[in-house]
């Protein structure tokens, strides 16, 4: 099965006006990664709509405030997974995979910036295919829907190079049209954890490949549960240069490096099972003093590039919109990033290493 052109604006009067997830913004407004998703999903035969989709996204856990959960929709249609998220606002865009995700059939959804302007305006769109050194995609703001083909660096580039145009990148992969999906899980009651020493959460990867995309990190302590056979995946823990196939108590699969896990031991006490995304167990923290006098920004993204929503001052209580059980190990943590609810009720996220927990 190849994937096939459907064509959503968020602008289109049917769903515009539509409250995105659990709002107060709407699709027309801020729902460009849902239609993208749409988009996407409606390319391999699901058929969705933005409207359906943040229906569907809305009783299944698929948002955190008004940021879509993309991994969710694996819950709606099970032949979509997302396979990780690759963030590259400071860093250049890893364009061999993207080239490579594309001549394989699987389009990606990509973040840009929307203007020129100062500052990080965030924009999903969905790349579909390659077209010499650039992408040509589907761009879900103009009404009504484009239907002439339309390259990213013609209209987002705003005169930077393809590597520093695109600011991040989420993988998907449809296994309709997947020439080789690859094994499947094996389940199991054989769990390990990240060792001890991986203080800034262990990579969890859509291949078993330092190089393949991956920037959702498993913290020491958490249980992942192996899902292939478990002798072969005895012999390899400790070992360097092996993979184990595991997946989280959130539903999140793929594969970690087996030299950076332990087996968990049977007398171990269980870890908390997360709460769902969409009702977060959440708790307090306080801006620590070493942000001094500049303060600590609240963005709309997890990314310093991204658009600040608020500045906090030293010692200011911000609610964390995370499960306790995946918020707390990062707190003070250099590289990691807290959902809150920032002092002027608006949703983002800080950078962790400047937040303790409140007494």
């Amino acid at each position: 099965m190849a994937f096939s052109l459907v064509r959503y604006s968020q602008q289109d009067p049917r769903w515009k006006n539509n409250a995105l997830g659990p709002g107060p913004e709407s699709i027309g407004y801020v729902g460009c990664a849902l239609t993208s998703v749409a988009m996407y999903s409606s390319g391999w035969g699901c058929s969705e709509t933005p409207a359906t989709l943040n229906q569907k996204l809305k009783s299944s856990g698929g948002y955190v405030g008004q940021a879509i959960v993309w991994g969710a929709i694996n819950h709606i249609h099970p032949e979509l997974r997302c396979t990780g998220l690759t963030v590259c606002a400071d860093v250049p865009a890893p364009l061999p995979d993207i080239r490579a995700s594309l001549a394989s059939g699987q389009p990606v959804i990509a973040e840009v910036d929307f203007s020129p302007a100062a500052g990080l305006q965030t924009h999903w769109i969905l790349l579909y295919a390659n077209f010499g050194d650039d992408y040509l995609m589907m761009d879900p703001w103009p009404y009504p829907a484009e239907t002439a083909q339309v390259t990213l660096m013609s209209r987002f580039s705003h005169g930077k190079t393809l590597q520093r145009s695109i600011k991040a990148i989420a993988w998907f992969q449809c296994s309709a049209g997947a020439p080789d999906p690859g094994p499947g899980p094996i389940e199991g009651d054989l769990y390990v954890w990240p060792q001890a020493t991986a203080t800034a959460g262990l990579r969890l990867h859509p291949q078993p490949s330092q190089d393949s995309p991956a920037s959702y990190a498993e913290m020491p302590g958490v249980r992942l549960n192996v899902i292939e056979e478990r002798e072969a995946a005895l012999a390899k823990i400790g070992v360097d240069g092996q993979w184990i196939f595991v997946r989280d108590a959130q539903g999140h699969q793929g594969y970690v490096a087996a030299w950076l896990v332990e087996q968990v031991p049977e007398d171990a006490p269980p870890t908390p099972v997360p709460p769902p995304a969409s009702e977060p167990k959440r708790f307090q923290v306080i801006v620590s003093n070493s942000v001094g006098r500049t303060g600590l920004a609240v963005r709309d993204q997890p990314s310093r590039d991204a658009l600040k929503v608020n500045l906090e001052r030293a010692g200011a209580r911000l609610t964390v919109l995370e499960a306790a059980s995946t918020g707390i190990p990062k707190v003070g943590v250099a590289g990691q990033w807290l959902a809150v609810k920032a002092t002027n009720n608006k949703r983002g996220y800080v950078s962790a290493q400047y937040i303790q927990l409140k007494s």
